[in-house]
């Protein structure tokens, strides 16, 4: 079994695949602020399944909080969406607010360095407990 089929690790590379296209389409926006009647996009957000599939786990895990991950079944291949801002168009007739945009970047970006450090954590754990450590 390699580490690529751990279901922490792939969540977490859907993750952070996702906030990697989501900051290449709002990046997009900003680039655009001021070409005529360009629409605003941004990705559609990570969805979760309504049910956990226990039989991904070896014991039953039980949800405490909303905040928990239900699963490993994000999705990944999330569709880039037109905003529908037709009462906030600019002079140039495009959609996009600029610090709208900045503020969702911020915030992706924020997501993004999570998860990277989680991914970092989790290959320190699996490694430690293998014996592949630091202390080695």
């Amino acid at each position: 079994m390699s580490y690529s089929d751990l279901t922490m690790i792939k969540s977490l590379a859907r993750s952070m695949h996702h906030t990697a296209r989501r900051n290449r389409v709002l990046s997009q926006n900003i680039a655009n602020v001021d070409t005529p009647d360009y629409k605003a996009r941004d990705l559609v957000g990570i969805r979760f399944p309504k049910s956990v599939n226990r039989t991904a786990f070896s014991n039953d895990l039980q949800r405490t909080h909303n905040a928990h991950f239900k699963s490993t079944a994000f999705q990944t291949n999330a569709p880039v969406v037109e905003l529908n801002r037709t009462d906030e168009r600019t002079i140039s007739r495009n959609t996009v607010n600029l610090e709208e945009n900045l503020v969702k970047i911020n915030q992706n970006s924020a997501q993004h360095e999570r998860a990277t450090n989680l991914y970092r954590k989790y290959f320190s754990f699996i490694n430690t407990a293998t014996g592949r450590g630091q202390g080695r």
